[in-house]
């Protein structure tokens, strides 16, 4: 059984406790720090973004981590920011970009707060999926996974 905190909401047996913008957000079950691992789908292809709090090189996004940790996501092509995060440190902050607009998705000890939407306290137990966040910055629960990304997990 895994059990992981997000910002104040415990997620058990939970494998992605937050999607993002078609990105699947995998956190490690850890006593001192998030390590996170992040997927999206381009197409049909489950594309690694992130392992373990590591960049991974792909055709789709240019990413980069600067000297104090914090990992920048940008679309490759267009050079559009898509999102950061800050590992490490169990008061992850993430940033992304909602239909071209910066938004603030932050994760602190107690809350996951998506613009003016507040995500806190919650117990989420035996989902693939904990927290979506939609489009227009909406938050909701739970879901079903695409095949691509449920290949994943057998393998």
């Amino acid at each position: 059984m895994t059990k992981v905190n997000v910002g104040g909401n415990t997620f058990q047996d939970v494998t992605f406790p937050l999607v993002f913008e078609n990105r699947y957000f995998m956190l490690e079950p850890s006593s001192d720090k998030d390590i996170w691992t992040i997927f999206f789908l381009q197409g049909r292809e489950t594309i690694l973004e992130v392992l373990k709090n590591q960049p991974q090189e792909n055709l789709f996004t240019e990413i980069i981590t600067n000297p104090t940790g914090i990992i920048t996501v940008s679309d490759r092509e267009s050079g559009k920011f898509l999102y950061n995060i800050r590992p490490g440190n169990k008061s992850t902050s993430i940033f992304g970009s909602l239909q071209g607009q910066e938004t603030e998705i932050k994760i602190t000890d107690r809350e996951i707060r998506v613009g003016s939407n507040i995500f806190q306290a919650n117990h989420v137990i035996g989902s693939y999926i904990g927290i979506v966040v939609d489009k227009n910055g909406g938050i909701g629960m739970g879901g079903a996974l695409p095949p691509e990304i449920q290949k994943l997990l057998i393998t």
